[in-house]
């Protein structure tokens, strides 16, 4: 299985040859001009990527309709935890108390 250091480090590497070899100005247009075909292709990544690791990890069956049924229950029940977690997340760090404290740098 690919690894998502490698993944990461092979983007990185390919935005800073592309960046380098290219006026950042004509990057910036050739994104915007193909913005939706990067969205699109995003999204049918990270559908591919996600689909495989589910399947891989509760060995799912695609071959017959309960398969597909417990692969997209799964799936929902994934994705469902991560904006679950996501808000989790939101909610902790606003309740947060993100006052200066002085209390450390205070001499008698």
């Amino acid at each position: 299985m690919i690894s998502w250091w490698l993944i990461s480090i092979v983007a990185i590497v390919l935005f800073v040859i592309i960046f380098k070899s290219q006026d950042a100005v004509n990057l910036f247009v050739v994104l915007k001009k193909n913005m939706l075909l990067i969205i699109s292709v995003g999204l049918i990544l990270f559908f591919s990527f996600s689909i495989y690791r589910i399947a891989s990890i509760h060995d799912i069956d695609f071959t017959s309709f309960e398969g597909l049924m417990e692969a997209g229950r799964l799936y929902f029940l994934w994705i469902k935890s991560i904006f679950w977690n996501v808000g989790r997340i939101t909610g902790y760090a606003i309740n947060q108390d993100w006052t200066l404290n002085n209390s450390l740098n205070t001499t008698k």
